[in-house]
């Protein structure tokens, strides 16, 4: 009685605000990979870690567990979702389809500069790499997902965009599942230059054929770790 008597004070947008806070920690955490699949979540530890109520950390839950990330199993506690690789070939070929789609009306909607400023930023990683710079694997990840994000936001199709969105999430945390799922740094960085020239060129089917591999290739990375164990 004492947690909610203390709540009565509080103003909806507080405890709004501290739900927020309880869902960004705890999703980062399980995308990040710091806390692994099967792993039980204790609210009562989780609210003492941030200084918080186990109120906003219900609601957190409660969305985490709308995102599929966790499972609730009454009577028995709180599981971070665990993976198969059945899980990863399946998302990633739905991504690989829904990106293609994607493409159809976004090569329309991409403007030169757009490619142009992007492409910058990849050959900028393939002159550091070539001077035998090791590239962070982060900031290779960061660009593939700007470079993939940019695809479907500029798309014309509103219901694609919703269904990325509900995936995008998976897909991060399965990425950083393996810290090479994206391969080889070279390798992935020609990758990325070559779909910005065939995006440049407004070559579709060269470049759906491309974008179908990569995104597959990927997803196989992922699933062909050696040190899997989820």
């Amino acid at each position: 009685m004492a947690e909610y008597a203390s709540l009565k004070g509080m103003k909806k947008n507080e405890i709004k605000n501290l739900t927020s806070i309880a869902y960004e920690t705890i999703k980062n955490s399980i995308i990040n990979n710091e806390i692994k699949p099967g792993d039980h979540l204790s609210e009562t530890i989780i609210a003492q870690t941030l200084g918080m109520s186990r109120t906003p950390i219900r609601e957190a839950i409660k969305i985490l567990q709308s995102e599929d990330l966790v499972e609730v199993h009454n009577g028995v506690g709180i599981f971070i979702k665990h993976v198969t690789i059945k899980d990863i070939y399946e998302l990633f070929e739905v991504r690989a389809a829904l990106e293609c789609t994607a493409l159809r009306s976004a090569m329309e909607n991409i403007t030169e500069g757009e490619i142009n400023q992007m492409e910058e930023k990849w050959i900028d990683l393939k002159n550091r790499a070539d001077l035998g710079e090791e590239i962070d694997l982060d900031e290779i990840a960061h660009w593939d997902n700007e470079l993939h994000s940019l695809i479907v936001r500029k798309c014309n199709n509103n219901y694609l965009i919703d269904i990325m969105s509900s995936i995008k999430l998976k897909v991060l945390r399965f990425q950083r599942m393996s810290a090479k799922s994206l391969g080889n740094e070279k390798d992935t960085i020609n990758q990325h230059l070559e779909i910005l020239k065939l995006l440049k060129e407004r070559d579709i089917d060269k470049l759906s054929q491309l974008l179908r591999i990569h995104i597959k290739k990927a997803g196989e990375n992922i699933a062909n770790n050696p040190d899997w164990n989820y």
